[in-house]
């Protein structure tokens, strides 16, 4: 089974503390969302020099498996630099043999049908257009299940206007298709085909708030068995997001509850 953690449970540390913190915990895989305090990835001092970064990777034996850009597509306003960030991460991964970036739809805007229906074309454009931005590459773009976008009636829609694309793919944040329950699994064989990396993360429902693996509601360990035994070959990602969240417990607990909890699958 491939472990990882996103460093934004951690973006106040640096590139080897990271490191260091998952090699304690025997992590092989590293998903990227802020460094040293720098959440923009063009700004991440460690992407400018790829000799130490690739040897810091290797002393601590860590693949770097995912970019979290912050790149949404919903918003006109905003869908030019979403396209720049996009891009520019693209060719990040590429320097350094990251496999995947990351992107949003996020929200799902619109007063009437029709606008709701612009709003899903505009979202699918601009994963397409990353997407063949991609191609010629070993890039794939994820979008993460995440926002307006993480049920069947509303993601279904942008899968299908990209699902010809090779180089696309999709990030299941499994609390953000906590709605489902126990029927996590309607959503899970619609779009399993497209699930390239999962984000773990825990929910409590009665205080409607994330927790440390293992103490919340979401059915962690079934989705996790499922996706096994159906030889999934990603990597099941802790997304412990204590940048959003500066209350939540310290990195080390979090992770020490999700290898624990993991082993139980």
């Amino acid at each position: 089974m491939n472990l990882c953690f996103s460093t934004l449970g951690c973006t106040d540390r640096s590139l080897e503390e990271i490191l260091s913190l998952a090699q304690q915990y025997n992590i092989s895989f590293l998903e990227i969302r802020g460094i040293g305090g720098e959440m923009d990835l063009g700004k991440i001092e460690v992407f400018s020099k790829k000799a130490e970064t690739d040897a810091l990777f290797l002393k601590y034996g860590v693949v770097p498996r995912v970019l979290g850009t912050s790149c949404a597509f919903h918003d006109p306003a905003k869908y030019e630099d979403a396209l720049r960030e996009g891009r520019e991460s693209i060719e990040i991964a590429k320097k350094f043999g990251i496999p995947y970036i990351r992107v949003f739809g996020n929200k799902l805007i619109g007063s009437g049908e029709d606008e709701r229906q612009a709003c899903i074309a505009r979202v699918s454009e601009g994963i397409r257009t990353l997407c063949d931005a991609a191609t010629g590459t070993s890039v794939t773009v994820l979008l993460e299940v995440h926002g307006d976008y993480n049920r069947v009636e509303t993601l279904l829609p942008v899968v299908e206007a990209l699902a010809d694309h090779d180089r696309f793919g999709l990030i299941w944040d499994i609390a953000h298709t906590k709605s489902y329950g126990n029927g996590w699994d309607v959503f899970y064989q619609t779009f399993r085909k497209y699930i390239r990396h999962i984000h773990i993360k825990d929910y409590s429902f009665e205080s409607t708030a994330l927790v440390l693996p293992g103490e919340g509601d979401l059915p962690i360990l079934p989705i996790v068995r499922a996706l096994a035994e159906d030889g999934f070959e990603g990597c099941f990602s802790l997304e412990w997001e204590k940048k959003w969240h500066p209350e939540l417990p310290e990195m080390e607990l979090a992770l020490s509850h999700f290898v624990s909890l993991m082993g139980q699958a």
